[in-house]
Order: C-alpha cells, then sequence, then structure tokens
C-alpha cells in the first residue's frame, strides 16, 4: 500500500478533527483518508458520517479557543521582556517565570541579573539590592499591563455574539 495522509474524527462528536500520516498506508479506526494540506489544517475539518467536512465552531467553542489564545499571546507578551531604567539607562530584562524568581531572589540581596543594554549583549550586570527593587517593580507594571490587555480581550470575547466576532478579537 500507498503511504497517505488521513482525518480522525474528534473525541467530541462534530468536533475540529485530529490528523495524522500512515507511511504504509493503514488507517486508524475511524480515519478517512485526506490531502496534505487538509493534513496539515486538521482544526479547520470534522469528520460527519465517514466524511471529510469544514468545522464550523459553535460561539461557546470559539469563545473557548479564542480565551486559549489570547492567554498564550498574555503568557508570550509577558515573557517577551520589558525595559527599566534601574541603572540609569535603559535595560531590557527577560521576565520568563526563571527571571522574575532570579529578580526577587537579587532584589532581596543584591547580586547580578540577566539583561541587556540598548543594543547591547545581553550579559549578567551588578545589581544593588534598591536597583533590583526597581526593576522587580518594573516587571510587576509590565505584567500587570499585559494582564490588564488580556482581561479586556476576555471580556471583549465574553460578549461577541458571533463566531467571526470571536474570532475577530486578537491580541494587539
Amino acid at each position: 500500500m500507498a503511504s497517505t495522509y488521513y482525518l480522525t474524527p474528534n473525541p467530541m462528536a462534530g468536533g475540529p478533527a485530529g490528523s495524522g500520516y500512515s507511511p504504509d498506508g493503514t488507517l486508524p479506526a475511524g480515519a478517512v483518508e485526506c490531502t496534505q494540506a487538509e493534513a496539515q489544517n486538521p482544526g479547520a475539518y470534522t469528520i460527519t458520517a465517514g466524511a471529510i467536512a469544514p468545522w464550523l465552531p459553535s460561539l461557546a467553542q470559539a469563545q473557548a479557543t479564542q480565551i486559549a489564545t489570547l492567554s498564550a499571546a498574555c503568557r508570550s507578551a509577558i515573557e517577551a521582556g520589558f525595559t527599566s531604567s534601574a541603572l540609569g539607562g535603559a535595560y531590557t530584562y527577560g521576565c520568563r517565570p526563571t527571571d522574575q524568581a532570579n529578580v526577587a531572589t537579587v532584589a532581596a540581596h543584591g547580586g547580578s541579573l540577566w539583561c541587556q543594554a540598548s543594543g547591547g549583549a545581553w550579559a549578567f550586570v551588578a545589581h544593588t539590592a534598591a536597583q533590583a527593587l526597581q526593576v522587580q517593580a518594573d516587571m510587576g507594571t509590565h505584567i500587570q499591563a499585559e494582564q490588564a490587555t488580556y482581561a479586556g480581550l476576555v471580556g471583549q470575547v465574553g460578549v461577541a455574539a458571533t463566531v467571526s466576532a470571536v474570532q475577530a478579537i486578537v491580541w494587539p
């Protein structure tokens, strides 16, 4: 048998399909052979009565999907970092969970933080406890601003009346 791409039904009837590739052409139970393009975008399809059909989410499904997408975008925006002038000039700091923990530790005792001077390379730079406290405050402001954006967008998703309106609400 020849190799083939396939879509699999969603365990929740009417939900978006899953996809796969079979090098020997063997299909899992309930799977339907498809094109490579369909397999690369399984969320656009569902399996109905053993056939591939476009998947059209309900309003509630679209809202849940959009909120999950916005949550991931918020997390990415937070982790992208922020700028602080605690050292007297603009330095960029990371804001992943480990960065947040490191800033808290250095704010308590002083020490070095991973940061980048404007146009410079990333490096560990010594900070006094007071400078690290300012970085920590600037980090908090950054996180709160991104979370406020997220909360506003989630509110818009909650009151959107159509799937297309929900899908139009995107991270800025």
